[in-house]
């Protein structure tokens, strides 16, 4: 159901007849031949304004055209050695490959029709019916509200994680079989934002993939992340700022952030950086230390800046004389 909701978005409205296999999610049996639909996929056809059909048994009229249409899809989509296709990474990398296929093989010309199938769909779009304003949801699953803070789905008491963007966002989850598929709203259109394995109850399933960059790797190596602007400005200073800050941290030392302040507000950059290294090597972080060397490779600095170079001196005592000698000759 969630494969047609997104056919028919796809291709920009809903027609009179669906034929499909006799798969059991279309049908439960046959009774004096005549196919039982299921339950829910009936409510789904009322809701989007269709007529279910199910192909005929044994039947190639009837079969040969959705099974076609399925083999050759597999033949070019499906990771084979005989198609050199690898396998897909991610979701996103399967859509990008449907979408070429889709491109491809719709603007050839049909063997059978002798039409070229994209230009035929322009035509039969002006005989479909609208698409609901609202999908089927439970073609994707129950309702479920990603966590505000934390992007975590709830489910049959397990956590299963989503990319960042959809914290606080309403998605579907449901099982198939032995894996969880998620459902959430991306583009303007709903589609599988995350699919795990099923998890053990009271426990986590968590994607790797859906770790932002700067989460910490864990309670035993956990690197600074700047929560407010003076701690961004101040791991900018160099590489070694987060080394320091680590090591501060870890030693317990008294004034960090007024330290970290005072390097990014009130000195500048050379001289701060001079210090953190200094404070490493001496592996002495309190505030008094900072301080300390802060004043003292200011001085240092100012008096460099101020004392000119012997080789300022005879530049300029030796222009001074060629000055003179010219001028007594003049």
């Amino acid at each position: 159901m969630g494969a047609l909701d997104t056919c028919f978005r796809a291709t920009g409205g809903v027609p009179t007849y669906v034929l499909t296999d006799n798969a059991k999610t279309a049908t439960q049996r046959h009774i004096a031949k005549v196919a039982v639909i299921n339950a829910q996929m009936a409510r789904f056809a009322s809701h989007y304004g269709f007529t279910l059909r199910t192909c005929v048994p044994y039947d190639p009229a009837s079969k040969g055209g959705v099974e076609a249409s399925v083999r050759i899809a597999k033949e070019h989509l499906c990771p084979k050695t005989t198609n050199l296709v690898e396998g897909y990474k991610t979701h996103g990398d399967l859509d990008v490959a449907i979408t070429g296929f889709d491109a491809l093989i719709n603007q050839r010309v049909h063997s059978t029709s002798g039409k070229i199938p994209a230009l035929e769909l322009a035509v039969e779009r002006s005989g479909f019916h609208p698409l609901p304003k609202t999908p089927f949801t439970q073609a994707f699953g129950v309702m479920r509200k990603v966590e505000p803070k934390t992007p975590i789905v709830r489910f049959m008491n397990v956590g299963y994680s989503v990319a960042a963007e959809f914290r606080g966002q309403v998605v579907y989850v449901r099982r198939a079989q032995d894996e969880i598929i998620i459902v959430g709203k991306k583009d303007h259109r709903l589609t599988e934002i995350a699919r795990h394995k099923v998890g053990v109850a009271h426990s986590f399933v968590i994607s790797p993939e859906h770790k932002a960059h700067n989460h910490p790797s864990g309670p035993l190596l956990r690197h600074p992340i700047p929560t407010n602007a003076t701690q961004a400005r101040f791991l900018g200073l160099c590489d070694k700022a987060s080394l320091w800050l680590e090591r501060a941290c870890g030693a317990g030392a008294s004034g960090i952030e007024a330290s970290m302040a005072i390097l990014v507000d009130k000195t500048e950059r050379s001289i701060a950086v001079s210090v953190l290294t200094e404070s490493l090597a001496r592996s002495s972080f309190s505030e008094s230390t900072i301080a300390t060397l802060r004043r003292s490779m200011t001085k240092r600095a100012a008096a460099t800046s101020t004392q000119a170079t012997p080789a300022d001196v005879e530049s300029y005592g030796s222009s001074t004389k060629q000055w003179s000698a010219l001028k007594a000759v003049s």
